[in-house]
This record gives C-alpha cells, sequence and structure tokens, in this order.
C-alpha cells in the first residue's frame, strides 16, 4: 500500500515532466497526456511486482492529474501547490500542501544528463532516472523509501495539445470524507 510520502513522489515526477521543457535537447513541454504503467518490483528481490495503469494528463507549469484505473481506480490532482489523493472505492480524499520549494521550472536545472537519453535528477533528496526518446520522456526509474525499485512507462503520448484547465478541478460527486494532512 502506498503512502502519503509515495504519493508526494508521484506528484514530484509531474514536476520532472513540467520542468522537461528547458532542457535544450528536449521538446518544449506545455502540456502532456499519456497511457502509463507503473510497475513497482518487491525490495526483497522474490520477483514480486505490483502493476498499475492509468491516465496521465499534465499542463505547465503546475497542473496534473493522475488517473489510476487498475488495480483500483485512484485520481491524483495537483494545481496550484495542493496535492488531492481521491479514491473513490473509499469514499475519502486527502488535502496536502506540497512545499514551496517545488519551483516546478527550475526543476530541470537539476537534471544531469548521464548519456544519450539519460537524465538523473535528485530532487527533495530522492533520485529519478528519466529515459527519453526523441526529446520526450518515454520512462521514469527511482527507489522507493522501502527500497522498491519502480518504473513508470508512458504510451500513446501526446505533447502539446489543448486540455482542458477544468479537468484539474476537483468535484467529486456525493458525500466524501475529506481529510487534510
Amino acid at each position: 500500500m502506498k503512502t502519503l510520502k509515495d504519493w508526494l513522489k508521484v506528484g514530484i515526477l509531474f514536476c520532472i515532466l513540467s520542468a522537461m521543457a528547458q532542457a535544450k535537447d528536449l521538446q518544449v513541454v506545455q502540456s502532456f497526456s499519456a497511457n502509463f504503467e507503473q510497475r513497482v518490483h518487491s525490495a526483497d528481490n522474490k520477483g514480486s511486482t505490483l502493476k498499475y495503469t492509468g491516465t496521465l494528463k499534465a499542463l505547465a507549469p503546475t497542473s496534473v492529474l493522475w488517473k489510476y484505473e487498475t488495480p483500483i481506480p485512484k485520481e491524483i490532482y495537483i494545481d496550484n501547490g495542493t496535492m488531492i489523493i481521491f479514491e473513490p472505492k473509499l469514499q475519502q480524499a486527502i488535502f496536502t500542501q506540497l512545499q514551496e520549494n517545488m519551483d516546478l521550472l527550475s526543476l530541470l536545472k537539476k537534471a544531469k544528463k548521464i548519456k544519450e537519453n539519460h537524465y538523473e535528477a535528485v530532487i527533495l533528496g530522492q533520485k529519478y532516472i528519466l529515459l527519453l526518446k526523441d526529446g520526450i520522456l518515454k520512462e521514469l526509474r527511482f527507489v522507493d523509501a522501502l527500497g522498491n525499485k519502480v518504473e513508470i512507462v508512458f504510451t500513446k503520448i501526446v505533447i502539446n495539445s489543448k486540455i482542458d484547465e477544468g479537468i484539474f478541478e476537483f468535484n467529486p460527486a456525493g458525500d466524501i470524507d475529506i481529510i487534510y494532512h
């Protein structure tokens, strides 16, 4: 089960996406839409892997919506420094303020090219490996706090298409529990 800290890392991943626009050999990214598959390989080396799938929509510099479809539905909204983790089956939403020092446009300045199409960024003490093709982010890798290896692979990527800003507003249907963290 993912902790709030793990979900914050997911938010930070978008920060990297938003910041990708400033690297000289990367495409300028104002919006990013994609399907994703997230694989979490257990730290105990017993071969167990959790697989999550869903969609991502991001609008530079501060808006993102991760929609996890499997194994259970979950939505993560990030907009203007607030992250909301909505779990429809639990009928609850967790609101968290992101750290002020997460300047989205300066994150890529921290990314270092380590070899062709491979970048490394260290953000809030977490190291991320970014794999690109034709200047577009295709995969992210990192090791989580429990030592699990996490890979997020993006497919059906659409760059710089029009995205309705309204999708980044959290508007749940019905009564839900709100938790402020």
